[in-house]
């Protein structure tokens, strides 16, 4: 399937993730769509990393995390991992750097998927 090499090169291992579905492609594909779709109804926005209670940023980083990490969306799953640790550790700031850095990575893994849709 084109879709799983496109996102092996984007630094995912979906033979990985394919395990831990039992190998249903079909089941993953869908997982990976919920997780756009998640992305685009409850996208991380700059201003939350300025906000006097960072407690719903990283709930929402936490599970970005989560997903992308059973997913074996590896590089964005790195870069949520140190996102949440720098607002667990009350550095916004950084945090907000490595969020920046992470998007472009996160747009073409999006476009990705959603061209396979």
């Amino acid at each position: 399937m084109a879709l799983l090499s496109e996102l092996d090169a984007l630094g995912a291992n979906t033979r990985e993730a394919l395990s831990r579905v039992m190998d249903d492609e079909d089941l993953y594909v869908m997982m990976l769509g919920m997780f756009t779709d998640a992305l685009k109804q409850d996208p991380v926005l700059e201003s939350e990393f300025g906000a006097s209670d960072l407690d719903p940023l990283i709930r929402k980083v936490h599970t970005l995390k989560g997903t992308a990490g059973n997913l074996s969306i590896t590089p964005l799953f790195e870069a949520y991992t140190q996102v949440l640790g720098l607002l667990r550790e009350n550095n916004p700031v950084e945090a907000r750097r490595v969020w920046r850095a992470a998007l472009p990575t996160q747009e073409k893994v999006v476009a990705c998927i959603e061209s396979a849709r």
